[in-house]
């Protein structure tokens, strides 16, 4: 059990050595590679661990680079570690949602369509017939720029300074404003 023991410590001491050769030769090139190949989905940390235990079982082929070589080996791991992640996805912790809390009606959600246009005949005749199209007719902000035969932009400039000015007339009236 003594030759065991000792073939063993010897193996360690070479694993050892050998980590700490890599890590001061290419070490800052491997966590920067780490980082750049994980960004926010697996810990660059953990695949430098990773490439250690591999290159520790693994014979470095003859002739070849040894940095391109950890590289490769590198960009592997992180790879299977994408597709084991993808094969088995993580369950979503359960979690309870509060409920959302009521809705209170609006006060413009009771007007009647007699009360807008009421309101509405108050406004420019530009404003009134663009809201009207838009509002009461269902048209288009493209139909009515052709009706009006004027810009998509004017449409839309004039229905937000009617709503604008209808608003302004329903809250002073309420006295909200």
């Amino acid at each position: 059990m003594g030759a065991q023991a000792e073939v063993t410590s010897l193996d360690e001491v070479r694993k050892r050595k050998r980590i700490e050769d890599l890590t001061r030769e290419h070490g800052d090139y491997l966590r920067a590679l780490a980082r750049k190949l994980c960004r926010s989905q697996v810990d660059p940390d953990d695949l430098v661990q990773d490439l250690f235990e591999r290159v520790l079982r693994t014979e470095m082929p003859d002739g070849a680079n040894e940095r391109a070589w950890i590289s490769r080996i590198m960009h592997n791991l992180f790879i299977d570690k994408l597709r084991r992640r993808a094969a088995r996805p993580e369950q979503p912790a359960e979690v309870e949602v509060a409920a959302p809390p009521r809705e209170e009606h609006v006060w413009w959600e009771a007007l009647t369509e007699r009360e807008v246009r009421a309101k509405l005949a108050t406004l420019p005749e530009e404003q009134r017939v663009t809201f009207e199209l838009f509002a009461f007719h269902g048209k288009s902000y493209d139909e009515i720029a052709a009706k009006l035969k004027i810009a998509k932009n004017t449409v839309g400039t004039r229905i937000l300074r009617a709503r604008m000015r209808l608003r302004e007339l329903f809250t002073t009236e309420r006295g909200d404003g």
